[in-house]
């Protein structure tokens, strides 16, 4: 099928259209809306903050992931851990860190 000069299957001309459509529309106005784009910026700021906050001082991190430095990096320890939380849980670990007022 990839070998040959032409589309076999593919969608109508009319179906071909909607979709550019659709597609342009949801960049346009999703994907890189500014509202959207700010808080990706945000999200990468938080992200960066607790894996530096993280490695700089590996006992913030829960126990049983302190654990699993005897046999790997501790980046590698951070990385899997912030991997694996919720955005309510980063929001909640960056205050509990980075604001004075958020009881520990």
């Amino acid at each position: 099928m990839r070998a040959l000069p032409e589309n076999v299957v593919g969608h109508s001309p009319d179906v071909a259209e909607m979709t550019r459509e659709l597609r342009q529309f949801l960049y346009e106005n999703m994907y890189y809306h500014p509202h959207v784009m700010r808080m990706q910026a945000k999200a990468g700021r938080v992200l960066a903050a607790l894996f530096a906050a993280y490695v700089k001082e590996s006992r913030q991190l829960p126990r049983e992931e302190q654990a699993k430095l005897a046999a790997r990096s501790l980046e590698r320890v951070v990385c899997d851990y912030i991997a694996g939380m919720t955005d309510r849980f980063a929001l909640q670990e960056y205050a509990k860190m980075f604001d004075p007022l958020t009881p520990v």
